[in-house]
């Protein structure tokens, strides 16, 4: 089972960035590399068993399945239902930490799946950990702008 994680910093506060990341069915709005994005079957947005489904710009489809969303924690989990990369069993979770006293949010974001190859598992969290290190820097600058 590999894990990759990733921690970052947004400038924003935490309510700000939970108001934009529990609303699952929306992340087109932020992440350049989604085209868009919708909640299927009109299940309401960011409950647990809500899915989604994104086209992706090459025109690939993922769908992803809410886990969990805590409120009060501000985290979130999913998991991939349908996906082009090579994994199995991906869940990802995410989850906020507010800064005391400044405008500033550490987003920890956590990935856990199987590779689908051996050889390719060095490979394969490496493109995972470049697929989050770019949601975030596409989350920072939608924040930042907004």
């Amino acid at each position: 089972m590999s894990e990759v994680n990733f921690n970052a910093v947004v400038n924003a506060r935490a309510d700000r960035v939970w108001q934009t990341l529990s609303q699952f069915g929306r992340i087109s709005d932020w992440h350049p590399a989604i085209c868009s994005s919708e909640i299927e079957d009109n299940q309401p947005d960011g409950r647990p068993g809500c899915r989604r489904r994104l086209v992706l710009e090459n025109g690939d489809v993922l769908r992803e399945e809410v886990l969990m969303l805590d409120a009060g924690k501000r985290a979130f989990s999913y998991r991939f239902i349908e996906a082009p990369l090579a994994v199995d069993d991906y869940v990802a979770t995410v989850s906020l930490i507010p800064l005391s006293d400044r405008d500033e949010t550490v987003i920890v974001w956590q990935a856990v799946f199987e590779s689908r190859s051996r050889s390719d598992v060095q490979a394969m969290e490496a493109s995972v950990l470049a697929l989050i290190k770019s949601g975030h820097l596409s989350l920072a600058a939608y924040l930042e702008n907004q």
